[in-house]
């Protein structure tokens, strides 16, 4: 957190903005600005749009370098699902993999049966830079997934972050749900976990069964089909990282059922998120 207040302070001394006057910006007090600085607090997610336009920078992406300079790693504890089901386009452990991956996750624990396990264990996951461990001993700090959500909303990574980020134990909480994902630091030594309950607008589905896969399924489906976008692609959210090349991306979309949509990501800037 110190990490980030200094670049926030140095980006701020570099856009011309005191204190005060920043704070006037974003409508906050100064005391909120100097608390980012000293690294006691983040600033909160619904504010980064606004401050990374008014400091000319992607305040996302300087997140996630001092995440991923924070060692965390994923934790998957789920075996009463067949992470090889297709949910419309993908199959279903694609939309549980694609919040670490936009994170710049990929070592990830797993815990679940021998069938999921040697799916897991194809080639193509290793092509995508993922790195499965199927041992609960786990000494990083950990996000962690236990059942087998579907999450769909905007500024859903940037709530990640910001918990991932807090200094504590988290777990996140659609609007009247369970949780859904727990944030655990390995220096934190309370078992105790704060709640922070995710905004208004997310989409929170269960896929614990073939009548709520297919709910998944037509959501999916419809959101693709009118938005020309895709939700949860490993491949999509590998080649913006850098992760595989143009020929790889080509390679897979040859195969894929939604590789016209993957064709379409070529010749778009890749963003540097490593």
């Amino acid at each position: 957190m110190d990490k980030i207040g200094k670049i926030i302070r140095d980006l701020r001394l570099k856009a011309g903005f005191s204190q005060k006057t920043l704070a006037q910006a974003l409508h906050i007090t100064d005391k909120a600005i100097s608390k980012w600085e000293r690294g006691i607090c983040l600033p909160d997610v619904t504010l980064l749009p606004k401050l990374s336009l008014l400091l000319d920078t992607d305040v996302d992406i300087l997140i996630s370098k001092s995440i991923e300079q924070e060692e965390w790693v994923g934790l998957i504890d789920i075996s009463g699902c067949d992470f090889s089901q297709l949910v419309y386009d993908k199959p279903l452990v694609y939309y549980l993999l694609s919040h670490y991956l936009l994170l710049g996750i990929t070592k990830i624990h797993v815990l679940t049966n021998d069938v999921n396990r040697h799916f897991l264990e194809q080639k193509l996951f290793r092509t995508l830079g993922f790195q499965f461990s199927f041992d609960s001993a786990i000494e990083q700090n950990a996000m962690t997934l236990t059942h087998p959500w579907f999450l769909f909303g905007s500024d859903l990574t940037q709530q990640f972050q910001g918990a991932m980020l807090s200094g504590r134990n988290m777990t996140l909480i659609p609007e009247n749900q369970v949780p859904v994902f727990y944030f655990t630091h390995n220096e934190v030594k309370s078992k105790k976990y704060a709640i922070r309950t995710l905004g208004r607008g997310m989409v929170c589905l269960d896929m614990d069964n073939y009548d709520k896969v297919l709910d998944v399924a037509v959501f999916v489906r419809t959101y693709q089909k009118n938005s020309g976008l895709l939700i949860g692609s490993l491949e999509e959210i590998a080649y913006k990282r850098g992760l595989i090349t143009n020929e790889q991306l080509l390679d897979v979309a040859s195969k894929a059922p939604y590789g016209e949509l993957l064709r379409k990501v070529i010749g778009k800037p890749q963003v540097d998120l490593t």
